[in-house]
């Protein structure tokens, strides 16, 4: 009886806190972590090194088949509407996690109610919400930024910054619910477009739009003000003695923006954000807790947006929603277990940049792009097979020559077959 009233044995029957921070416009290479010596990331590198990494983590190219995919479980050949909706009738983790009892919060960037199909925060499952692109609010999501909390629009003047009215509503947020299970959800505005400077970025002339150098320069302040946030969410778990019962999950929902250069080794590469390239889809995923995931696990296991439903649900004993999902859960794989890994993960893309869809279109005006990938290859709808190395997929693999490479097509073409066809 005494072991039981004991308190390791209390904090183990306490469902663990989930929170979810998912950056914008940010491939994995522009973290030190991911092998970026020009970026720095002090803080989610120390996450990644004291918890869990995988390196072949698979977002959408671009920001709404994203979002709707971490969020639903499903593909968008299953529930994608349009750019800047999130259909009303699908079932969201705020309202699975709701349901399991726990308190409930999104921050950040919404933009998921257009059209007469689209969903607010309350539709999906949120207790509190802090968002910028959510009806009522305005365009300005940095400086003097227009955001909605709770349904009032939030007084604001040029020298407060949404990033930090964010941060601290879900510090707030965190020690407000500390005596009870809580998820979060944090989709940042960091580090979309436009690049303005940062609170921490050494002041002096406000380069032009045209100023490259200018905006790389704020693009690197930015990703770093980015990382220093996920650093306060931390340090106040830590501060309120819930370190070790809150898993932390990082990524981003797309790759870098087109307008950026940056460096990456010896070479110069150009941001692919809205291609479906690997620099378009190729996010971090950092997972940390602990005492439950080991310091320095490493996955070369894949990860697909969604898995994420699925993850959390085992994390925290939640029901899943009795829909047709397309995830699974990758939490034994950051427990250091070999869990259920992928053999390959599926992509529809429907892009809002045309340009995307010239080498491998089909479909719905000739703009659809679907494919399956594993860690090695890739295979498109149209039939071309890539090398995964193959960066901007220049050297299209022939049928026929290497049994390795027919595997794989072998292998892939029954992924695409097994999945739904739109429409």
């Amino acid at each position: 009886t005494l072991l039981l009233c004991s308190p390791l044995a209390h904090a183990k029957e306490t469902p663990l806190n989930v929170i979810l921070i998912m950056a914008d416009d940010s491939a994995a290479d522009n973290y030190g972590c991911y092998g970026s010596s020009f970026f720095q990331s002090p803080r989610l590198d120390s996450l990644a090194k004291s918890g869990a990494k995988f390196n072949h983590c698979y977002s959408e190219p671009v920001c709404t088949p994203s979002r709707v995919k971490i969020m639903t479980g499903r593909d968008g050949i299953r529930n994608y509407v349009a750019f800047g909706t999130l259909d009303r009738d699908e079932t969201t983790f705020g309202t699975m996690m709701m349901k399991a009892g726990y308190a409930t919060a999104v921050a950040g960037k919404w933009q998921l109610h257009g059209g007469e199909r689209g969903s607010l925060a309350p539709d999906c499952g949120f207790d509190t919400y802090c968002l910028w692109n959510y009806p009522g609010g305005g365009r300005s999501r940095y400086w003097n930024p227009s955001i909605m909390r709770d349904g009032k629009l939030l007084e604001t003047t040029e020298k407060d910054y949404g990033p930090d009215i964010f941060t601290n509503f879900l510090i707030e947020f965190i020690e407000k619910n500390k005596e009870r299970p809580f998820f979060a959800y944090y989709p940042m505005v960091l580090v979309h477009s436009p690049f303005p400077k940062t609170p921490d970025s050494n002041p002096g002339k406000e380069g032009t739009r045209n100023n490259k150098g200018e905006a790389l320069r704020n693009f690197r302040d930015m990703t770093l003000y980015a990382d220093k946030c996920v650093g306060k969410l931390v340090d106040t778990l830590e501060k309120n003695g819930l370190r070790e019962r809150t898993v932390v999950i990082y990524t981003t929902d797309n790759g870098t923006g087109r307008s950026l250069t940056y460096p990456f080794g010896n070479e110069q590469r150009k941001g692919e954000k809205a291609y479906a390239t690997d620099g378009g889809t190729h996010a971090p995923l950092i997972i940390n807790c602990p005492g439950t995931v080991p310091a320095g696990t490493i996955s070369n296991d894949l990860v697909d947006f969604s898995d994420m439903m699925a993850t959390i649900a085992e994390i925290t004993g939640a029901k899943l929603p009795a829909v047709e999902l397309d995830g699974r859960s990758f939490w034994p794989q950051c427990l250091g277990n070999k869990g259920n890994p992928r053999k390959w993960i599926f992509q529809y893309y429907y892009p809002k940049f045309g340009t995307a869809a010239d080498a491998h279109g089909q479909g719905v005006n000739g703009l659809e792009i679907v494919w399956a990938q594993n860690q090695e290859y890739k295979l498109y709808r149209d039939g071309t097979l890539y090398a995964t190395s193959d960066r901007h997929e220049k050297s299209p693999l022939a049928p026929g020559k290497d049994n390795a490479v027919d595997a794989a097509r072998k292998l892939l073409q029954g992924a695409l077959d097994s999945m739904p066809k739109k429409g």
